[in-house]
């Protein structure tokens, strides 16, 4: 194959035959770009979109352009000394095609000539090109517009490069690696779940893709299950001291939440340094005095709140007990926002990629709004299930489970979004979009509660399933830049043990 480099050129111009709205969709589709940065681009007139590519590629580029219906051709790059290339890097505004609307894979073929005037030929003939012989344009071309570097940027900064996340896991082909897992674990009296946690965990990684690549789960069997095994052997004494010894047990749940911190970090630490993408890991820099403020300082706030108030209604004063339980349940209220959000912040801006650290942008007051408007829909729930009982007692439950069911929805949906939408990475440009919508997300999970209880849980995997879909297909990436730019950090061994103590504790940490 020859050594000659190429660069994509486009016209500017449709070919005859395409209405030019509906491939300017398909031109920003191809790319993973803004609708309205496609527009600018094509309207351009001549300009490089791509360099640097060997002549099979540049195939692949022009073969695709014209199934879309933009003319485009090739032109190959000036060498100097040194065999090296003239940089065209201040025109090269796109990163490699994905599938277009018909849902092809990108083609090898070549579907366009050198010239415009051939490219239109060449794509109108035939709504399946065949393959064309490619020539070069390698003399000085009067039309062709140089757009500046800066021009460029500016244009990428403000639109960006939209990436979409999606999931290619079955609910047939998990439910086969479900069920050994289960019987698996259950013949080893659980030895065998460090291994189901792995296949599980790799399953789902594995079958989440972004821009291309899917992302990996590194953890290994034998690590995992040392840590577990020395997580039950503490669950199983401290659960006899309780048994023999309640002091002795009260003394170990006091030391246990002494050393929660430490289990926080070094669970979070681990989780997140097993999955990489792109071979980039993950990695987390919380300390353990940040992790104990977010998870024993303000939960303790809240427990001295209400537990006084617990104690006295319930030793001093029973009688009251009805007045001072709703107080001590509204306080609670008031303050579970606060610790959730500061937890959820703890985790998110000490998560990083590789070096480049998420950051959750200040959004106590719309987090704890939300809260608001849940112990509202909670009030208006009582007040209709008090109003129906005065006419038809049977049905009061069956609206408390509606409007508890639906009460976790309308918090689940704006908690998620809210989260994701004020996540950033800003040294590297990238934000994220997350729509979950009520009615969609509400749909779901009563179907998949409702199918796990009919089939005795047998369903579980098809709901794990789709509700991992479900999570990919509304949440989308923006980067102001290439994906590509992400190095990788200096990692650090971290042990298995503070994720499985957590685990074993019941215990569960991130977004």
């Amino acid at each position: 194959m020859s050594d000659a480099t190429f660069s994509v050129v486009i016209s500017g111009d449709v070919v005859d035959g395409f209405d030019p709205a509906q491939v300017q969709r398909d031109f920003a589709q191809l790319f993973s770009i803004e609708e309205t940065l496609a527009r600018q681009i094509l309207a351009q007139g001549k300009r490089v979109i791509k360099k640097d590519l060997d002549e099979e590629s540049v195939n692949r580029y022009l073969d695709r352009l014209a199934r879309i219906g933009v003319v485009a051709f090739r032109r190959r790059q000036p060498s100097v000394a040194g065999n090296e290339t003239v940089d065209e890097s201040q025109n090269d505004i796109t990163s490699t095609p994905t599938r277009s609307n018909s849902g092809e894979q990108n083609s090898t073929h070549a579907a366009v000539n050198a010239e415009p005037e051939t490219a239109t030929a060449a794509a109108v003939g035939s709504s399946n090109p065949q393959r064309h012989e490619a020539t070069d344009d390698d003399g000085y071309d009067p039309f062709y517009r140089e757009t500046s570097q800066n021009e460029s940027s500016s244009i990428r900064h403000r639109s960006g490069t939209s990436y979409a996340l999606s999931f290619h896991g079955q609910g047939a082909e998990y439910f086969r690696i479900w069920i050994v897992n289960l019987l698996l674990t259950i013949a080893t009296l659980g030895i065998y779940s460090a291994w189901a946690k792995v296949r599980n965990a790799q399953y789902f990684h594995g079958h989440t893709e972004l821009d291309g690549s899917r992302f990996a789960y590194l953890a290994k069997p034998l690590t995992i299950l040392k840590g577990r095994l020395i997580a039950v052997a503490v669950f199983v004494i401290y659960s006899l001291a309780s048994e023999f010894n309640p002091m002795v047990g009260a003394a170990m749940a006091l030391l246990f939440v002494i050393v929660l911190p430490w289990i926080v970090v070094r669970s979070l630490r681990f989780s997140r340094r097993m999955t990489a993408w792109r071979n980039v890991r993950f990695g987390f820099d919380g300390t353990v005095w940040e992790a104990a403020k977010a998870f024993v300082f303000w939960p303790a706030i809240g427990f001295l709140c209400v537990g006084p108030l617990a104690w006295f209604a319930l030793i001093k004063q029973p009688e009251y007990l009805f007045i001072l339980l709703p107080i001590g349940v509204l306080i609670a209220g008031i303050l579970m926002p606060v610790v959730i959000y500061k937890q959820m912040q703890f985790v998110i801006n000490n998560t990083r990629f590789g070096t480049s650290r998420f950051t959750l942008e200040p959004c106590g007051k719309a987090f704890y709004l939300i809260y608001v408007k849940a112990l509202l829909i909670i009030l208006i729930g009582s007040a209709l299930m008090f109003g129906v009982a005065t006419v038809l007692p049977v049905i009061p439950p069956f609206v408390m489970a509606v409007a508890y069911f639906y009460l976790y929805v309308f918090v689940a949906v704006r908690t998620n979004n809210l989260l994701f939408n004020q996540t950033e990475v800003a040294d590297a440009g990238v934000s994220f979009s997350s729509t979950w919508r009520d009615g969609s997300f509400f749909r779901l999970t009563l179907i998949n509660g409702v199918l796990t209880l009919c089939t005795l849980g047998l369903y579980l995997p098809w709901a794990l399933v789709r509700l991992a879909s479900y999570k990919a297909e509304h949440l989308e990436l923006r980067a102001e830049q290439d994906l590509d730019h992400f190095v990788v950090a200096q990692e650090q061994e971290v042990s298995a043990l503070g994720e499985e103590l957590g685990e074993v504790f019941d215990v569960e940490f991130g977004v």
